[in-house]
């Protein structure tokens, strides 16, 4: 089963995703993300009773690999849209999974409109915050709801072609931002809901990116998913996945690097023989294949922990972190064992480091994964 879902991935991923190019127009984007719904990728977490695929993290691994092995920024997006529900499956009432689980596993793509410009994801781990901590963005209960009002930052992954938004916002702040925050499900095309120009990112840039900017931005009562002051903590607890699966994208990375670089120094020749036969070059090749093979190993026994009860708590961001490393350092040897060609734009190599490289700063810096890590092994 598990190969059956890869060789179909991995046919769809170099049809459609491999052919996107790195700036693709909206209607492109659209195109590629509906196909991948229809083959099931954005449903694959949800349950079947709500219109998905009733998977598990295993197989979101394995389509977020393939995928991201094809273009990291696309994955990623397909990663954010299909593991946000965890949110919404484990907090939000009968009614709202009814309403918006069967969308979004036929094609309604999410945006989490988190982060702000000052506001940095690691201050959400200080040791001792206080009321000052936390989002500007505010949400104010009124007669017909609550009233959303801030800015979100302009690297909000599917901003600008989300059909909804998660959008987490302070409800009082006389607390802590951990203890004071909501999650809103926002339809795109809510009065006061605009987004910014799509952002340039160093890399994934065969998703879109942008500000997500909150005017008096009304919302009904059941907008609001799960409590009012308990989004932060359901979030960590709910979509570890969305880690597991972005640590897949860069594993795919990683072994498009590897892959890349064998065809090139396999059929380029110097002094009279392949290059691989120099041992110059076999060398960093073996190194390659390690960190596909140790990475991989990692992502896999996170899902299996995440599918099974297991614990996740060194495992997540352990996966995560160690996946981002393979990718920046098979990148790395590609530009460096593809010589003036892995410089050269529209070759392959650099796009490859330049996606990793943003894989870096991708929910939660490496510092922070590891220091997350060294806080589970106290």
């Amino acid at each position: 089963m598990d190969d059956d879902l890869r060789q179909t991935v991995r046919r769809f991923a170099t049809r459609h995703v491999a052919t996107l190019g790195e700036h693709p127009t909206a209607e492109a984007f659209r195109e590629a993300f509906a196909r991948a719904s229809a083959l099931g990728l954005t449903g694959l977490l949800i349950p079947e009773e709500y219109g998905g695929g009733g998977g598990g993290h295993r197989d979101n691994a394995i389509a977020a690999e393939e995928l991201g092995a094809a273009d990291a920024g696309f994955a990623a997006a397909v990663n954010l849209s299909a593991t946000v529900p965890g949110l919404i499956l484990a907090a939000g009432t009968e009614e709202q999974r009814r309403a918006w689980l069967p969308e979004i596993a036929h094609g309604l793509i999410l945006a989490g409109a988190m982060n702000e410009p000052s506001v940095a994801g690691s201050e959400l781990f200080h040791p001792s915050p206080g009321p000052e901590s936390g989002f500007a963005t505010r949400a104010n209960r009124d007669a017909d709801g609550w009233r959303l009002d801030g800015t979100k930052a302009q690297w909000v992954t599917n901003a600008g072609v989300a059909d909804a938004y998660i959008v987490f916002a302070r409800t009082a702040f006389d607390r802590p931002g951990v203890v004071s925050t909501g999650a809103f499900f926002v339809p795109a095309g809510t009065a006061g809901l605009t987004i910014g120009p799509r952002s340039q990112l160093l890399g994934l840039r065969g998703g879109w990116h942008g500000e997500v900017l909150l005017d008096g931005v009304g919302v009904p009562p059941d907008a609001l998913i799960g409590p009012p002051d308990g989004a932060l903590p359901l979030l960590a607890a709910s979509t570890a996945g969305m880690a597991v699966g972005l640590a897949a994208v860069f594993v795919g990375v990683a072994r498009a690097a590897r892959d890349l670089t064998l065809t090139h120094v396999r059929t380029r020749n110097s002094w009279g023989r392949p290059l691989i036969e120099h041992q110059a070059v076999a060398l960093p090749v073996a190194d390659m294949e390690a960190e596909v093979r140790q990475a991989r190993a990692l992502v896999r026994e996170a899902a299996a922990a995440l599918d099974d009860g297991g614990d996740t708590a060194v495992l997540v961001p352990l996966a995560k972190q160690r996946a981002v490393e393979a990718a920046i350092a098979n990148a790395s040897r590609a530009v460096r064992l593809h010589g003036a060609t892995g410089v050269t734009t529209g070759a392959g190599p650099e796009k490859l480091l330049r996606d990793a490289w943003t894989g870096y700063a991708c929910d939660f810096t490496g510092d922070m994964l590891r220091l997350g890590v060294a806080a589970a092994l106290r």
